[in-house]
């Protein structure tokens, strides 16, 4: 009963995560109405995933890419989408470390073990997987931005997420590198950028 009881607890906490809005859209003033959640931006993330590894043939252990994107976000069920314009990188991913621990520290010691050592892989970014993983969440984020401009006509939302990739060279030298060139091609089509 009690493991029951564990994965239930965990489930519901999880389960947060739809009523998290990426904060991100929130302070671009995408409408409030047609943000994503953070558990949109996970399944959008995961079927990305699928498809990308699939048409571009890329080989990877994809049971562990989904769970590890799966696992990603999770923090955020507790401390919210903290944007790294509101707080720094560190403090905001200390946090949400010390909440996923919370979060799994109910379920079996080889499941808090292995689900947190995902998290853990992806933030530190230090496997190919873990790389390709932020990578995929970073496109999806590409992609959401070029989505919301033409929707609701915000002009400048996808050059700014565009660029600002660009600029950290996030998609230089990846598995990514001429789909995310793609879609500038795409996006930028109609302000003469491309």
């Amino acid at each position: 009963m009690e493991k029951y009881k564990n994965v239930l607890n965990f489930y519901s906490q999880y389960i947060q995560l739809e009523q998290v809005l990426r904060k991100g859209w929130l302070m671009r003033n995408v409408p409030a109405e047609r943000i994503e959640s953070v558990a949109d931006h996970t399944l959008q993330v995961l079927l990305l995933s699928s498809i990308i590894t699939k048409e571009f043939n890329i080989k990877v252990d994809e049971y562990k890419l989904m769970e590890m994107l799966l696992i990603h976000d999770l923090g955020e069920a507790k401390i919210g989408d903290i944007s790294e314009v509101e707080e720094d990188r560190e403090n905001k991913k200390a946090k949400e470390g010390e909440e996923v621990k919370v979060l799994l520290e109910n379920l079996s010691d080889e499941s808090e073990q292995y689900y947190y050592s995902l998290w853990l892989e992806m933030e530190r970014r230090n496997t190919p997987l873990s790389k390709f993983a932020y990578l995929l969440d970073k496109i999806d984020a590409v992609i959401k931005a070029g989505v919301y401009e033409e929707e609701y006509d915000m002009q400048g939302l996808f050059e700014e997420f565009y660029s600002f990739q660009e600029q950290r060279e996030t998609f230089k030298n990846t598995q990514l590198e001429d789909f995310f060139e793609y879609l500038g091609n795409v996006y930028f089509k109609d302000n003469g950028k491309s």
